[in-house]
């Protein structure tokens, strides 16, 4: 029960990820074995410079294109590998080699939605090998395994195995490593970050912000517009942990601004046999407006219970996380909305993007489960370190790198996902949803194929209440 009780915790926090859940993974898939950390470099076959959603340039511009992005990897400026060392002592980088690292819960013999991180970059990893490298310096990949509760000791581990950066990672108890990052002088370009502690980092730049002190209210716009009636008799529900707190906060509080009233407001279970309880509550009270910040598993629950006593609220509103197949096998959940921050998978042939990610995560080898959202932005964080550190130029240090990542203030990662602004760490402007119809996921808004909903003003500013955690630098 201890385990059981640990893993549906770890699944809550991830509810966490407002710019950053979305697996598709089934709990096959996600099943794992044990494992210490280190692995190698990707393997790969066939070649990416000329496969699915690779454009090649015509013209005298000749730059091959991954979506829409110019491919970041190649040799460099001269059409020559780098042959120099670079100036002084560069941890991870020689003449030939730039060794980065991926750190992500594998998590031993429970299951995570994080797994299909390290497949991602290994993905990457062959991709931008297969080009060239990064001005001719190929990459060396690192996988360590941070177990969950072990991110700490995974920052440290990368510190000492001498890595120039780290590079598309995500771990659940980001916050205890956050600190040790920045003392050993690492940057990080992860796919997404959990605590306040780790998205605020001086030395971190990512894909897909999700700063703390923000959050976006355009699904709360939306839902208003759609549904004005049902946002005055409001639900939250939340697992009873700290960090599902937090986030409880900064959405109650931006949702409020908006005219949302929570007439009901409950800390559940981490993890209950049912909510009964909780539904007649909600019943009895009227409300038309839903939603919850858990696992999957405890959704579905909710929504089991919810159709086995009549109660159909106007409006069931779920995050990211529940992009999950897991949640098409309740009927119950026939009709509820998920959003969604990367284009969705049953949008394959709109998104050459993602057929040039999905080419490439088919070619790592062994084992590995389905690709899902935050594979996708892992995929993401590869892309974005790369354009940087081309950017820096051969004679490149981790500051060159973090100084060319924090101009870059416009990135969707080539048609992966929504147009963000990593440099300057700002809160997401855009959202989508899916619906569950008829067992599948269908999108709603916006109705066309691969687009976002997008507006400036959707970015809530929460200051410093957003429920602790200080800064991180040095």
């Amino acid at each position: 029960m201890l385990v059981k009780t640990r893993l549906i915790a770890v699944c809550a926090i991830l509810a966490l990820l407002a710019a950053a859940c979305g697996s598709r993974l089934s709990n096959d898939d996600l099943a794992t074995g044990g494992g210490t950390g280190s692995g190698a470099t990707a393997s790969s076959s066939g070649s990416a410079t000329d496969g699915p959603g690779i454009s090649k340039g015509s013209g005298t511009d000749d730059t091959p294109k991954v979506g829409t992005l110019p491919v970041p990897c190649g040799m460099a400026a001269d059409g020559k590998a780098s042959t120099k060392a670079p100036a002084g002592t560069v941890p991870g980088v020689t003449a030939d080699t730039i060794k980065i690292a991926v750190i992500s819960d594998r998590a031993g013999q429970v299951k995570v939605p994080t797994i299909s991180i390290e497949e991602s970059m290994k993905a990457f990893v062959g991709f931008c090998n297969e080009f060239g490298g990064i001005n001719g310096r190929k990459l060396e990949l690192t996988t360590i395994d941070s177990k969950l509760f072990n991110h700490l000791e995974a920052t440290k581990e990368a510190c000492n195995d001498g890595v120039f950066a780290i590079v598309g990672s995500g771990s659940v108890t980001d916050n205890s490593g956050a600190q040790a990052m920045v003392d050993c002088g690492l940057i990080e370009v992860p796919a997404y970050t959990v605590t306040p502690a780790k998205s605020l980092s001086e030395r971190l730049v990512q894909p897909l912000p999700n700063p703390a002190n923000g959050i976006n209210v355009g699904p709360a716009r939306y839902i208003k517009k759609e549904y004005p009636k049902a946002i005055k008799k409001a639900a939250i529900l939340h697992g009873g942990i700290d960090a599902i707190d937090i986030q409880a906060k900064r959405l109650k509080k931006s949702y409020k601004a908006q005219g949302f009233d929570f007439t009901y407001d409950k800390r559940t279970g981490v993890i209950q046999e049912s909510y009964t309880s909780e539904v007649k509550e909600m019943k009895d009270k009227g409300i038309k407006y839903v939603t919850m910040i858990s696992a999957t598993s405890e959704v579905v629950k909710l929504l089991r219970d919810m159709k086995t006593q009549g109660f159909s609220p106007e409006i069931v509103d779920l995050g990211q996380q529940y992009y999950d197949p897991d949640l098409l096998k309740e009927p119950g959940a026939e009709g509820a909305l998920v959003q969604l921050n990367t284009v969705p998978f049953e949008e394959e042939k709109d998104s050459p993007a993602l057929q040039a990610y999905l080419a490439a995560y088919a070619k790592v080898q062994g084992d590995k489960p389905e690709p899902s959202s935050l594979g996708v932005q892992s995929y993401s964080a590869g892309l974005l370190f790369a354009t940087a550190a081309k950017a820096a130029g051969p004679d490149l240090t981790r500051d060159s790198v973090l100084a060319q990542l924090k101009k870059i203030k416009k990135w969707d990662g080539g048609g992966l996902h929504f147009i963000s602004d990593p440099g300057d760490n700002s809160v997401s402007t855009c959202f989508m949803y899916d619906v569950v119809k008829g067992g599948k996921f269908v999108r709603l808004e916006p109705k066309k194929a691969t687009t976002f909903n997008c507006n400036k003003d959707y970015a809530y500013d929460l200051h410093d209440d957003y429920g602790g955690g200080a800064k991180v630098g040095g």
